[in-house]
């Protein structure tokens, strides 16, 4: 395992932040030893941006897992009506990546926009359209894209959390609130782990940074760093800097994951668990539980999204004219008869399918290797410095890891004696992989620490080997979390496009890659009409795959305890 995350993640990034002191060690400079690069990267707007990257991670790590673990609990242990609908929701507000997020609110928000046409005041529009551009916007926005990553995580967590640990506080005269605070605890290791990712992809994240940051004067280390690589004479060895203190940011919350989590155990999951119990919410707690959702849903993925969908139906750039409205299907149609010089959607969502189906694969079993060392009771020094990798390669910017790889494999020595990888699917492959394992690898720790180790043992004093214990006792058990984990890196696949845009081969570029062409030029309704067929098709997918996994598998593997309950 170590091998394979020296190749695919560590070599590669510290390829990359190693030019930050030695700028000969690529080609980026003549210096072999030097610290100027660090003075020149916290001076100015830089240093300010690496400031702001961590208050506003900080806030939406917080923000994320106190609205994640609120709507778990009551999609998970409630009987609020539309849970699946919101489970749903959930998806789809991980599908849209957040640069599709922050573009379709500003469809809505700005004057003359959607939020115009609805009857608005002019006067409105430019007041939020004011704060949304800068700290406000960029919390609000990464707050929402960080919340499907730590509902994802919590609700594994509560899933295997049966009903003795809340009735046993209830004995003793706890309120219902105060179960709930009670229980919390014991799901700590999910709860930590969804506020490690959100952290590390807010401070990561770079759309978001460049569409509402660099508008209002208010830099993010993305951001920076971006200007960095883009400038000419591009200047690596400065954005290495930046990496590199991004990758430092993340060792505190590892370091407080393991701090409150070190001696105890959290294993909740045997034999004999009970199936959770629903808290039965009377018709007026229905209503209440169900419109606060609803609201909640509408403003963090409704809006944005009736703002991106209502572009792709217009023939102007600008969605309000003097003339009105012009609805039209013209744009769906370019996008398979696409204008000259641009690509079919057709055949890049091919590409992109067919690379989503090789990373979720590879990426799911190389987590699931991952998660049990991450989940050991007992952690040397190994797994805590497993720990640190993996979430500090979360924290790396997709830009980071792609112009990694191409420093590292095209270097000679690699070419010559090992494999010429450059321009190839494999590469682009291996990169897509070593995106996705950190933040899957931090998903499935949860499951597999509840999972107490009498079942395995169990399983072997009656003569199981150790293929079949697993197949018998933690297969079932982890599932669930794996059929979320393999769509997860499935869909997050089609809608990378930093990545993309660096490792892509030439003339199989993926879905992102076309889509972005057409946002960035006159044909921007043809682009958010292509990412209206790309989000279906993902959704579709995702339909799919839960449908045969609730078809092929037992009662037992979807709802722990079910069958010993029915049986007995």
């Amino acid at each position: 395992m170590w091998v394979v995350l020296l190749v695919l993640i560590v070599i590669p990034v510290l390829s990359f932040v190693a030019t930050a002191i030695s700028p000969a060690l690529f080609g980026t400079g003549s210096q072999w030893f030097t610290f100027s690069n660090i003075a020149a990267a916290f001076s100015g707007s830089t240093g300010q941006g690496v400031v702001n990257s961590l208050w506003v991670s900080i806030t939406v790590g917080v923000l994320a897992v106190v609205a994640a673990t609120t709507v778990a609990w009551l999609v998970q242990r409630t009987n609020v009506p539309g849970r699946r609908l919101f489970t749903v929701a959930m998806w789809l507000l991980l599908l849209v990546p957040t640069w599709m997020t922050t573009l379709g609110w500003l469809d809505v928000i700005q004057p003359g926009e959607l939020g115009t046409f609805l009857g608005l005041p002019l006067s409105w529009s430019a007041w939020i359209s004011g704060q949304f551009f800068g700290p406000t916007g960029i919390v609000f926005v990464l707050s929402t894209a960080a919340l499907p990553f730590s509902y994802f995580v919590i609700s594994a967590g509560l899933r295997g959390l049966g009903p003795e640990f809340e009735d046993a506080a209830r004995v003793h005269g706890a309120s219902r609130m105060q179960a709930i605070v009670a229980v919390l605890p014991i799901i700590a290791p999910a709860l930590l782990s969804a506020f490690a990712i959100s952290f590390a992809e807010a401070i990561s994240d770079f759309g978001v940074a460049f569409t509402l940051g660099s508008n209002a004067h208010f830099p993010i280390a993305t951001f920076t760093m971006f200007n960095a690589i883009y400038s000419f004479p591009a200047n690596f060895p400065v954005a290495a800097v930046i990496a590199g203190v991004l990758i430092l940011c993340t060792i505190p919350p590892v370091l407080l994951q393991a701090k409150i989590t070190r001696g105890r155990s959290y294993a909740v999951l045997s034999g004999r668990t009970k199936a959770p119990r629903r808290h039965e919410f009377g018709l007026l707690g229905k209503v209440v539980a169900c419109g606060g959702l609803s609201v909640f849903f509408l403003f963090v993925l409704g809006l944005p999204l009736l703002g991106a969908v209502s572009s792709s139906f217009t023939a102007t750039v600008s969605f309000y004219t003097t003339t009105g409205v012009h609805w039209t299907l013209k744009s769906f149609h370019e996008v398979f008869t696409p204008p000259p010089s641009f690509t079919p959607l057709g055949p890049a969502l091919g590409v992109s399918n067919q690379l989503g189906f090789y990373v979720a694969t590879g990426t799911v079993i190389i987590s699931l290797a991952l998660a049990k060392r991450l989940a050991a009771k007992r952690r040397g020094a190994g797994e805590r410095a497993l720990d640190v990798f993996l979430l500090g390669s979360v924290a790396v910017p997709g830009i980071v890891l792609g112009i990694g790889y191409i420093f590292f494999f095209d270097q000679q020595f690699i070419t010559n004696n090992f494999a010429n990888l450059y321009e190839t699917t494999t590469l682009f492959v291996m990169a897509l992989i070593a995106s996705a394992i950190p933040g899957q690898s931090r998903l499935l720790a949860g499951p597999v620490a509840q999972i107490q180790s009498s079942m395995s043992e169990a399983a072997r004093v009656h003569g199981a080997g150790r293929v079949r214990t697993w197949w018998t006792t933690s297969l079932p058990v982890l599932s669930r979390a794996m059929v979320w984990a393999w769509l997860l890196s499935f869909t997050k696949t089609i809608a990378e496009l930093a990545i993309a845009q660096i490792l892509y081969v030439p003339g199989k570029e993926p879905a992102s890659v076309v889509i972005e062409t057409y946002l960035g030029t006159i044909f921007a309704p043809v682009g958010a009409a292509a990412t209206v067929l790309t989000l279906g098709e993902m959704l579709g997918v995702i339909i799919v795959v839960l449908t045969v996994f609730r078809l092929v598998t037992p009662k037992g593997w979807r709802r722990i305890g079910t069958v010993g309950i029915e049986a007995s």
